[in-house]
This record gives C-alpha cells, sequence and structure tokens, in this order.
C-alpha cells in the first residue's frame, strides 16, 4: 500500500509540475485546428521503470517508426509480422491499411526533450471508420521521475468531422470505440517502450565495456 501510494504522489507531482499542454507545442495549422475544436479527450498515466536519459534516446532515433516495428515483431507478434505495416510517405508522414482496407494517415508534429524533465512526441492522424471521417491529434509525454523511473502519459483529441456523430448518441459510441483503442495500444505501446529502451541500455552498458581499460569496470 505504501508503494501505491509513493507511486501515486511522484505521478501527481511530476504531471503538475513538467505535464505540458498540446496546443503549447503544436505549430502547424492543421494540427492548432483539430485542437482548438470541441474535440473528444482521452488521457492515460503510468509509472514505468525506464531510465528518462535512456527513453529520450530510443525517442530521438531517425529510424523511430521503424525500431517500433521492429521490435513488435520481436516481443509481441506471434507470426512474426506487423499487423499493419506503417509505410512511409515523407520525412515525417505514414500511413497504414487496417484490417479492412482502410487507410490512416499520420503526421508528426513534434518530437523533442522540451525540457530538462520532460520528452514530448505528438502526431496526427486522420482515417475513416464505421462513424465517418475523423482526426486525432496524439500527445505522448514522458517525464522524469528520478528514482522511480518516468512517467509514460497520452493524451488524445479525438474531432468527428461528422456533424450527425459530433451531436447525437454516436457520440457515445465514438469514445467507447477510442476508449477501448486506447487501452490496446497503451498496453502494446508499454511493451514495445520497455523492450527498446532495455535494448538500449544493453548496448550502452556493451560499449562502455568496451571503452573501459582492460580489468576495470
Amino acid at each position: 500500500m505504501k508503494h501505491l501510494l509513493l507511486q501515486f504522489l511522484i505521478l501527481l507531482l511530476a504531471t503538475s509540475s513538467f505535464a505540458k499542454n498540446t496546443s503549447d507545442l503544436v505549430t502547424d495549422p492543421a494540427g492548432l485546428k483539430i485542437l482548438n475544436k470541441n474535440c473528444i479527450r482521452l488521457g492515460t498515466s503510468e509509472i514505468l521503470p525506464i531510465n528518462f536519459e535512456t527513453a529520450c534516446t530510443v525517442l530521438s532515433r531517425k529510424d523511430l517508426v521503424q525500431s517500433v516495428q521492429r521490435e513488435f515483431v520481436r516481443s509481441i507478434s506471434d507470426d512474426g509480422e506487423v499487423e499493419f505495416p506503417i509505410i512511409g510517405t515523407g520525412p515525417d508522414s505514414w500511413y497504414y491499411l487496417n484490417e479492412d482496407g482502410k487507410r490512416t494517415d499520420i503526421t508528426e508534429l513534434y518530437r523533442k526533450q522540451t525540457d530538462e524533465f520532460s520528452f514530448d512526441y505528438i502526431v496526427m492522424a486522420s482515417g475513416k471508420r464505421f462513424f465517418g471521417r475523423y482526426t486525432v491529434v496524439i500527445h505522448l509525454q514522458v517525464v522524469d521521475a528520478g528514482p522511480g523511473g518516468i512517467i509514460y502519459s497520452v493524451n488524445v483529441h479525438i474531432y468527428p468531422h461528422n456533424w450527425l456523430t459530433r451531436t447525437s448518441q454516436k457520440i457515445g459510441l465514438t469514445s467507447g470505440f477510442f476508449k477501448k483503442k486506447m487501452k490496446m495500444i497503451s498496453w502494446v505501446a508499454r511493451e514495445i517502450a520497455t523492450g527498446l529502451c532495455e535494448q538500449e541500455e544493453a548496448r550502452k552498458n556493451l560499449a562502455e565495456g568496451f571503452a573501459s581499460p582492460a580489468g576495470t569496470k
């Protein structure tokens, strides 16, 4: 119980002190337009036993999307394949097709260590599902929690383009759809993030071992 209370206090203090609003970081006009609309807003946060500097190194990779897909194959996939391959269309843009062949386009809006204590990664995705067209801005933030590891949080801002969806009971179905997706994606992201960071720590330890004089640690 004391351990849970300590984690809660770390989570509360870190997020209240260092968390940045998504709209404060986005400069892309299309992204800001969505954020200023009456969106469905969902969020989740948890503490992960990952070194903050290691997390920043992994998130800063130029081949981050490819690294994520490789780790998905290594640690999650049952058949050694990526379920929905993400295909690049430009320096900061990608797309994928879901099981029904529906396309989702993704654009990176922001990715860097914002300050001494936090790293922010923001993307915008657009596609079409049973409730019509939608655009979502996804904000992943990592906050340094010291000995506790990192605070890993995800906030999503979902805008259904269909006015009927926004003004009827369908909004509940739409919200439920994204809540279910968020729960699954949060688990997948946690597994991938942990795996990538463990590999980065192993690589760093190996490099430091080679750099050390023989017989020293």
